[in-house]
């Protein structure tokens, strides 16, 4: 296990009572142990969460509903290249509702986490993001649930009109890295905290543990500096 960090944090009173008796009914004694029952506690949990996020993943990747089509096409023809995330935000608001899990539902845990767009820079002040859309995994995707004849006569979607070229996915490749690594760095100098950086980040679907986070920081700030 990593190194260990202090935390302040307000729970129910009657339930870490009863986890307090817990432990101490177990070892004894609530040195060391509190700390330590607590951390598999979280490890548990998290485990059981990221199982069943998997398999709801899965799921929804191998079972698309017709919102899920809907919003790759709707993508796929008004934005091949890029889009701005909160465009694809307002377009998911106003047609699916404005609830917090269903924005996550598809733009997070659909859109993202497929590999259909990926996070190319931030602008407008960091309060928004430009998305690389993958065009190339749109269209293979959608050719799984749509035949052919229906993409082309009722969408219009020809897939020779999308194909990137390899210069342009290694470019494209490029730039993803180096713009997420310029936007720690930026968000670092500003005076945000890790786990601050770390949070704006995930917000946008890109899971970075505090350590990878100070490495591209430290690798941003020495390019920067030459």
């Amino acid at each position: 296990m990593a190194g260990k960090v202090k935390i302040y944090i307000y729970v129910d009173e009657e339930l870490y009572q009863a986890f307090r008796d817990y432990v101490y009914s177990k070892y004894g004694t609530l040195h060391k142990y509190l700390g330590e029952e607590i951390s598999r506690a979280m490890e548990h949990y998290l485990k059981d969460h990221r199982s069943a996020h998997t398999q709801e993943f899965e799921h929804m990747i191998s079972k698309p509903n017709k919102k899920h089509i809907k919003l790759l096409v709707w993508l796929l023809k008004n934005y091949p290249a890029e889009v701005l995330y909160s465009i694809v935000k307002t377009y998911i608001n106003d047609n699916y509702g404005i609830d917090k899990r269903t924005e996550k539902k598809y733009l997070h845990s659909f859109l993202i986490n497929g590999g259909f767009v990926k996070i190319l820079k931030p602008i407008k002040g960091n309060t928004d993001f430009i998305l690389r859309v993958n065009a190339n995994e749109i269209l293979n995707y959608l050719s799984k649930f749509v035949p052919e004849k229906e993409l082309r006569e009722k969408y219009g979607i020809y897939r020779e009109a999308y194909e990137p070229t390899e210069e342009i996915r290694g470019e494209e490749e490029r730039e993803s890295k180096g713009s997420i690594k310029a936007y720690a760095a930026e968000r670092y100098e500003a005076g945000d905290s890790l786990e601050e950086i770390q949070d704006r980040i995930s917000d946008f679907g890109l899971e970075l543990g505090k350590k990878a986070i100070r490495s591209i920081i430290r690798k941003a700030r020495r390019e920067s500096y030459g």
